[in-house]
């Protein structure tokens, strides 16, 4: 028997859609910061869950000047290609018929895993003492929704049909090229997770460690994470 899906947050029900077994998806609705009661519902308003916490957490207005977290033109000229990416070709959740197979259900679940862990880790920063710089505190919430952005975006391009995560941005990058030419390390993982081979080529036949060597992202962070993915390596020079 099919069920018409909501969850509350506080006194505001929202639609929600499966992603794979026992994970549900939805879109929060805006409120202030804080805590509110969180709950599933059958689209009428009653829990048939636990009842749970939500917390709104302090982000950034839209219109945030990139410029405070850029070096120079062409770093901020990537950055909006990601957010571009990212959300031009994000799911409408109302428009998808979703067909979850068991691969699909596994990366699911791993992308959950890796979120998860992701967000514990952020947590344990010390991004709530005193003498924790105002720009650090910045670039600490700007990342984190940079992050939420993409793990939202490939959870709901690993149900999709068709090309998934493997899409290009008008200018023919994926999104794997362009957190490598950004230096987004902790993007690599989730996205080789949700399918998407690490010598995976742009348009111009470029991987994402040709990327990250073009924008001079030498930190070995970055190079011993793309090197040690890589099943075959072909430097490029030029």
């Amino acid at each position: 028997m099919a069920c018409n899906w909501s969850c509350m947050f506080g006194e505001v029900e929202v639609p929600a859609t499966i992603l794979a077994n026992g994970i549900l998806s939805c879109q929060a609705p805006p409120h202030e910061i804080g805590r509110v009661p969180f709950y599933v519902t059958f689209s009428n308003r009653f829990a048939c869950s636990e009842v749970w916490e939500f917390e709104y957490k302090e982000g950034f207005t839209r219109n945030v000047d990139l410029a405070y977290f850029f070096n120079n033109s062409t770093e901020m000229r990537h950055h909006l290609q990601l957010e571009e990416l990212l959300t031009l070709d994000s799911v409408h959740l109302s428009d998808q018929v979703f067909e979850v197979d068991m691969e699909k259900s596994n990366m699911i679940h791993k992308l959950i895993s890796l979120k998860e862990k992701d967000e514990y880790s952020s947590n344990e920063e010390p991004t709530g003492e005193m003498d924790i710089s105002k720009h650090r505190l910045k670039a600490h919430i700007f990342q984190r929704q940079v992050k939420e952005k993409l793990y939202s975006w490939l959870l709901h391009k690993v149900t999709e049909t068709g090309k998934g995560p493997h899409v290009f941005g008008k200018d023919g990058q994926g999104v794997l090229h362009l957190v490598a030419a950004l230096g987004y390390d902790w993007a690599i993982a989730p996205i080789v997770t949700s399918g998407v081979n690490i010598n995976f080529r742009d348009v111009n036949g470029w991987t994402a460690l040709h990327w990250a060597a073009s924008c001079g992202r030498y930190r070995p962070n970055i190079f011993s994470l793309l090197l040690s993915r890589c099943c075959t390596l072909q430097l490029f020079f030029g």
